[in-house]
């Protein structure tokens, strides 16, 4: 049986954080419309690239990836950059979301997105699941705040770096919750 080819950890995080900082320096640059156009052109060609290394696209790319065309399409036909923000509010409600779903059907939905980094038992992978629904419910309600009441400037930079320090925080502070009720994986000698 042959091994799933695996992406090496630097082009991992160009593909997953690239079209996001594109999207960035291009908006600083030369505006929303164009920034828009270019993050829906990164976002393809990361997610080709990702496909010719893996073989496969993960889920949460490949919805976030149909979200930024459609949205960033409508945008861009409609010159108006609130459907560009409500991207991001639905990309957050759909990920709570299918979480939710997960826990109706008794899935833990939550360990495709950790991949096997950890072993938890099922009463703990519920808990982690309900913290990412409220995490995730936050995020959208922020990203909504942040843009009513700032405007698209301030909107810009919290997407680009506060959500990704919001993501980095609530994951660090969940560690110990993980560590505390993490399962050795059983060892056979």
């Amino acid at each position: 049986m042959s091994e799933k080819p695996k992406m090496n950890t630097k082009i991992k995080a160009a593909i997953d954080f690239g079209p996001l900082l594109i999207f960035f320096a291009v908006f600083y640059t030369m505006g929303i419309m164009p920034a828009t156009g270019a993050i829906i052109v990164a976002t393809l060609v990361a997610l080709g690239i990702s496909y010719a290394l893996e073989r496969k696209i993960a889920t949460m790319p490949l919805v976030s990836g149909i979200l930024i065309t459609v949205f960033g399409g409508i945008t861009l036909i409609l010159n108006d950059p609130i459907y560009l923000i409500l991207k991001t509010t639905i990309f957050y409600v759909m990920a709570a979301s299918a979480l939710a779903i997960g826990l109706i059907f008794d899935k833990a939905f939550i360990k495709i997105m950790f991949n096997g980094a950890f072993i938890l038992p099922h009463a703990a992978w519920r808990v982690l699941t309900w913290r990412w629904i409220a995490f995730f419910l936050g995020l959208a309600a922020i990203n909504v705040g942040v843009y009513t009441y700032w405007g698209l400037d301030i909107w810009v930079n919290f997407k680009v770096w506060g959500v990704i320090g919001a993501i980095f925080l609530f994951t660090m502070s969940q560690v110990p919750f993980i560590s505390k009720n993490q399962i050795e994986p059983e060892t056979t000698e």
